[in-house]
């Protein structure tokens, strides 16, 4: 009663000699869709379910049966169905690729584990896999947290271009308002100033749209690899897993982002408040006052590396409502503004607070950067305050700033 049935089987592996010769030489066919096809569909090609690993072959619904009923074929190793069969075959020996080589860190068979192989560091795929496996949690979720920086940085910085393309804008504006009431022999100043805002505007804003195109580059490249990782995860492929695991969980190439981070102050509202007191002051407009203007359009930043840029604050209050003179020292001091000090002229013995707003003298020098603008002689520095200001004697020896705003209203 058993012979048909083993003559059946003797058949069937004739057969799948013939399918493994055949799928050995040739790649596997696909149909337009991407689905891996049956290999042993004679007439029109079903949608394979499964791969073998034993008979190198891709499998129907209809033709995995035999898998299911022949004893001998139960214990084949059975995968959903993939099209990349051949990679999971050794090109030397030509046998499955069952082991991983932890001291080369590739796949062998057990040919190689007998041979070059053979004193070397050697485990099953399955239980490499479990290894890289919990790697991939951690993998995946720093993927999730990168995307999200990067995506955090970019809107950041794009918000940053545009506050910077808008406030250049303003700030020309008002460029063009207040210079055009000026007298003809100041023209050049004007020229010079708006020149300088716009080189400076174009340097900065081109320099931070590469970034932006870069940060683009890599979020969708991140995307994309932690689309296959999720992928990865799931995969029954412990070969095509350990293949695959090396390019993906390896750098991205845009590690110097990292480093870039935007800038707390991208505004020209200092460059602006800057040309309104060079208008108030025109018949004493000097190298100095266009110095400051200058140094007012270059701290102006997107982005920064390293430590954090020191910015400028303005002094220029509100006009007071009251616009009697004052004539005691009480209404005076009525009119106190806060000191600003200038970090780009202070002496090094000169230690400037948090908000540069006190200076201390030391005989230990602070390493301030260099600048045209700094006393290196004398230990002084410069105060920026509002037009019309003088000093007044107060308590204790100490000076206090007047700013004598009710001139304005003469």
């Amino acid at each position: 009663m058993s012979h048909p049935s083993t003559l059946d089987l003797d058949r069937y592996s004739t057969l799948d000699k013939s399918r493994r010769s055949t799928s050995r030489s040739q790649l596997r066919v696909k149909d337009k869709y991407g689905d891996v096809l049956c290999d042993f569909c004679t007439s029109r090609k079903q949608k394979a379910e499964k791969s073998c690993l034993v008979c190198l072959a891709n499998y129907c619904e209809t033709h995995l049966q035999s898998h299911y009923s022949y004893p001998a074929l139960m214990k084949h190793k059975l995968v959903k169905a993939t099209g990349q069969m051949r990679e999971k075959m050794c090109a030397q020996h030509d046998k499955l690729l069952e082991a991983f080589c932890r001291t080369d860190e590739t796949s062998v068979c057990v040919l190689c584990m007998m041979d070059e192989h053979k004193h070397h560091d050697t485990v099953p795929a399955g239980t490499e896999r479990t290894e890289k496996q919990k790697q991939l949690g951690t993998t995946l979720h720093k993927s999730q947290q990168r995307i999200d920086q990067r995506i955090k940085k970019w809107q950041d910085l794009r918000q940053a271009v545009e506050s910077v393309k808008h406030s250049a804008q303003t700030v020309l504006e008002e460029n063009e308002r207040i210079f055009t009431e000026l007298l003809l022999s100041i023209e050049r100043k004007y020229n010079e100033v708006k020149e300088m805002i716009r080189s400076h505007e174009r340097t900065t804003v081109t320099r931070a749209e590469i970034l932006l195109d870069r940060l683009e580059e890599e979020i969708t490249l991140l995307r994309k690899r932690h689309n296959d990782l999720e992928k990865l995860s799931h995969t029954d492929d412990h070969i095509h897993f350990l293949q695959s695991w090396q390019s993906l969980s390896g750098p991205s190439g845009y590690e110097d982002l990292n480093n870039i981070s935007v800038a707390p102050y991208y505004s020209f509202d200092a460059t602006k408040k800057a040309i309104a007191a060079l208008k108030l002051q025109v018949e004493e407009v000097s190298k100095t006052e266009m110095s400051k203007i200058s140094g007012a359009v270059k701290e102006v930043y997107i982005t920064q590396e390293g430590e954090t840029k020191t910015r400028r604050e303005s002094s220029l209050r509100e006009e007071p409502k009251t616009r009697e003179e004052p004539r005691t020292r009480e209404d005076f001091l009525k009119y106190a503004s806060q000191l600003i000090l200038d970090v780009n002229s202070v002496h090094p013995n000169l230690h400037l607070s948090e908000g540069n707003r006190t200076a201390t003298m030391k005989s230990e020098p602070k390493n301030y950067p260099d600048h045209p603008d700094r006393f290196d002689h004398w230990q002084q520095v410069r105060i920026y305050c509002p037009p019309q200001c003088h000093f007044v004697p107060g308590k204790k020896e100490e000076w206090r700033l007047i700013c004598c705003e009710w001139y304005r209203a003469k």
